[in-house]
C-alpha cells in the first residue's frame, strides 16, 4: 500500500496494517468515545459526529465498520481515529499501533509517514521554548503579566512566552535549527504576501496551545496595549484547528469528572486555574462549535458557561447553552454579578467568593427566563404576551416531555397566567418543529438524490444519474472484488473514462491499483482519501450489503447505463463544438 507524501512515495507494510487493525476491535475501539449498545447482531449509539436525540450510529461487528444513518460518517477502525481525534492516515495508524502494542519499523523506507504535521508540531516546539527565552529577556512582557495578576508558576505551567518586537526573532532562531522558511509558513508562524515572508505573531504576549497528547498544535498572542485586533490565533494547519480544539483541555481533562467550566478567553482560564479551578477552558477566538461541544462531552457529564457579563457574552452563553445540550450535556451558566468577567471577578472577590458563584449558577432555562423577564416589560398586557410567546416557542423546541412540562409550570408562575393557557401554545411549536424537521428530512433525501450540495463529489448535481450508476457499479466491485477482474477482461473492458465524475473515476482508478497490489481490504484507500471520502467510499459498499442489486445483471446493466450516458455526453459536446463552428463560419462570412 502506498501513501503518497510530500518527497516521494513511502511504503507502509500491509502485514502490519493487519496486525493493528486485527488487535484493535472497532466496538472496543468506538466504545472508548461512545456508550454503545447492542442491537440485533450490531451496536448502536450517539453518534460522535453530529448532535442526535436518537442513535443512528451502527457499529458493524461482523465487517469491522461503522455507519451512521444520521449524517453518513462511515469507515473501519482507522477513519474512525482520523476523525475523533483529527488525524492523518498514518498517524491513525500509529495511534492505534501504539493502543495495542505493534511497533511500526522507523527504517528509511518504511519510516517518515506523517512527515508534514510531525514537522510542524516538532517546529512549533521549538517556537515556544524560544518564545518563554524572549519573555524572560522582555521588560515590557514580563511587566504586563504581572500587571495582569500572573504569579511565576502560574506563567510557567501554561509556557507563556512572547514574539519579540520585531517578530522575526523567532524565525531567526529556527532557521539556524534547520527549519525552512516554508515550513514555517506551513505553522504559520510566518505568514506569505507579495513581498515575500512576514511574521504573523509581533510584539505579543504567547499562549502555546497545547492538545491532549502534550503536543503543541498552535499559539494565541495578545497585545500589550489596545490595539487591534486584541487577539490573534494561528490559523488552520495540518496540526491545528481552532474549532476542535479547546484551550487548557491537556490540563483540565484530568479535572473535569464533576464539571467543565467554559471561558470565552485564554485569560480568564488562566486566572481560573492560578485559583484553583483547574476544570476550565476556553474555545480558540470562534463561538463554540459542535465538534468542541461533543469534545467536551468525552470529559464530562456538565458544564458551566463562564462567559463574560454583556450582552455579546450573554447571546453567546444562549447559543452555546443550545450545542452544550444538543451534544447531551447538563448545562448551566453562571451570572457574574458586579464583574465583567471570570477574570476580574476572581481579582476583586477572591476563589471563595467565586465558587460560592458557581454553585449558584443556572440552568439554561432560568437563564433564558431571565432574560426574556429582562427584555419585556411583563406588567403590561403586550409585554406579557410577547414575552410568553418567546418562552413558548423556546419550550416547543425542547425534546423531553418531562422538561416541557416544569418549564412550563415555571413560566406560568413568573408571567402570572395559568399553566393551561400556556399549553395549547406549545403544543401548536411542538407541532410546528415536527413539520419543518420532518420536512427539512425530506428535502435532505431528495437533495442527497439529486447530488444538490453534495460537496465530495460536486458533479454529481449535473450528472445524477451517471453517479447513481458509477456509485451502484463500486459498490458491487468493493462487495465483490471478483467483478472488478471480470469486466477489466470483458470486450470492451471498463475504463477510467467511462466514468463521468471526477471523484467516482478516481475511486475506480484507485480501487484497481489497489487489488494489482493483492489487497482487497477497501480501509487502504484511506492513504489517498479524506476521512469524508471515506466515508461516501463506505458508503457506497453498504448499499449493496444484502442487497439483491449486486447480481451479474445489475452490475453489467449499470455499466451499459454508464457508457450510454456517456456517449449522449460526447453528443452533446459535438452538438456544441458544431453550433459554435457554424456561427464562427456564418460570422466570417458576414465579414
Amino acid at each position: 500500500m502506498i501513501i503518497r507524501k510530500e518527497g516521494g512515495l513511502k511504503l507502509i507494510p500491509d502485514n502490519i496494517i493487519e496486525e493493528i487493525k486485527a488487535k484493535n476491535d472497532i466496538a472496543d475501539v468506538i466504545s472508548a468515545y461512545v456508550t454503545l449498545k447492542r442491537s440485533g447482531s450490531h451496536m448502536q449509539g450517539l453518534c460522535p459526529f453530529h448532535s442526535e436525540k436518537t442513535p443512528s450510529f451502527t457499529v458493524f461487528t461482523g465487517t469491522q465498520s461503522f455507519y451512521c444513518f444520521g449524517c453518513a460518517a462511515a469507515g473501519d477502525v482507522v477513519t474512525f481515529v482520523r476523525r475523533i481525534e483529527n488525524l492523518d492516515y498514518p498517524e491513525a495508524l500509529r495511534f492505534l499501533a501504539a493502543r495495542c502494542g505493534v511497533k511500526i519499523p522507523e527504517d528509511n523506507e518504511n519510516g517518515n509517514y506523517g512527515i508534514r504535521k510531525s514537522r510542524i508540531l516538532e517546529l512549533n516546539r521549538e517556537a515556544a521554548r524560544f518564545f518563554r527565552t524572549l519573555l524572560l529577556s522582555s521588560d515590557e512582557a514580563k511587566a504586563y503579566l504581572i500587571k495582569r495578576g500572573l504569579r511565576r508558576e502560574t506563567v510557567n505551567r501554561f509556557g507563556l512566552g512572547y514574539s519579540g518586537k520585531r517578530g522575526y526573532e523567532v524565525a531567526d532562531h529556527l532557521k539556524k535549527l534547520g527549519y525552512t522558511e516554508e515550513e514555517m509558513h506551513g505553522a504559520m508562524l510566518l505568514g506569505k504576501s507579495d513581498r515575500g515572508m512576514f511574521p504573523y505573531f509581533r510584539n505579543r504576549v504567547m499562549f502555546p496551545i497545547i492538545d491532549t497528547a502534550g503536543q503543541v498544535i498552535g499559539f494565541g498572542g495578545r497585545v500589550m496595549d489596545n490595539s487591534n485586533p486584541k487577539y490573534l490565533n494561528t490559523p488552520e494547519t495540518p496540526a491545528f484547528n481552532k474549532g476542535r480544539n479547546l484551550f487548557a483541555l491537556n490540563f483540565a481533562r484530568t479535572e473535569c469528572q464533576k464539571e467543565l467550566i467554559l471561558c470565552e478567553g485564554y485569560m480568564d482560564v488562566i486566572s481560573m486555574h492560578a485559583a484553583g479551578f483547574r476544570n476550565a477552558v476556553a474555545t480558540l477566538g470562534t463561538s463554540l462549535t459542535q465538534e468542541q461541544a461533543r469534545l467536551m462531552k468525552r470529559y464530562t457529564e456538565k458544564v458551566v458557561i463562564a462567559y463574560d457579563n454583556d450582552g455579546a457574552g450573554r447571546a453567546a452563553a444562549d447559543r452555546a447553552s443550545r450545542l452544550l445540550g444538543d451534544a447531551g450535556l447538563e448545562v448551566r451558566i453562571l451570572r457574574i454579578k458586579d464583574a465583567k468577567d471570570p477574570d476580574e471577578y476572581i481579582k476583586t472577590f477572591g476563589q471563595d467568593a467565586f465558587r460560592r458563584l458557581l454553585s449558584e449558577s443556572e440552568t439554561k432555562f432560568d437563564f433564558m427566563l431571565r432574560n426574556v423577564l429582562t427584555k419585556y416589560d411583563i406588567n403590561t398586557d403586550s409585554g406579557k404576551i410577547r414575552a410568553a410567546s418567546e418562552l413558548c416557542e423556546q419550550i416547543g423546541g425542547i425534546y423531553s416531555a418531562v422538561e416541557r412540562e416544569l418549564y412550563t409550570e415555571k413560566t406560568a408562575a413568573a408571567l402570572g397566567l395559568s399553566k393551561e393557557s400556556l399549553e395549547s401554545e406549545i403544543k401548536k411549536q411542538v407541532r410546528k418543529r415536527n413539520t419543518a424537521e420532518s420536512g427539512n428530512f425530506e428535502k435532505r433525501l431528495r437533495n442527497k438524490a439529486l447530488g444538490i450540495g453534495d460537496r465530495i463529489n460536486p458533479e454529481h448535481a449535473a450528472n445524477p444519474r451517471a453517479a447513481a450508476a458509477e456509485e451502484a457499479l463500486l459498490g458491487i466491485m468493493m462487495l465483490h472484488p471478483e467483478r472488478l477482474s471480470q469486466t477489466l477482461g470483458s470486450d470492451p473492458p471498463l475504463k477510467d473514462e467511462d466514468f463521468i465524475t471526477t471523484f467516482n473515476r478516481r475511486v475506480f482508478t484507485a480501487l484497481k491499483k489497489l487489488y494489482s497490489e493483492g489487497t482487497t481490504d477497501v480501509g487502504a484507500l484511506g492513504a489517498e482519501f479524506s476521512c469524508e471520502e471515506m466515508s461516501r467510499i463506505y458508503e457506497m459498499q453498504l448499499k449493496r450489503e444484502g442487497l439483491d442489486s449486486a447480481s451479474d445483471e445489475v452490475f453489467y446493466d449499470n455499466i451499459t447505463a454508464l457508457r450510454s450516458l456517456h456517449a449522449e455526453e460526447e453528443k452533446d459536446i459535438e452538438k456544441l463544438i458544431s453550433a459554435k463552428l457554424a456561427g464562427q463560419s456564418a460570422k466570417k462570412e458576414k465579414e
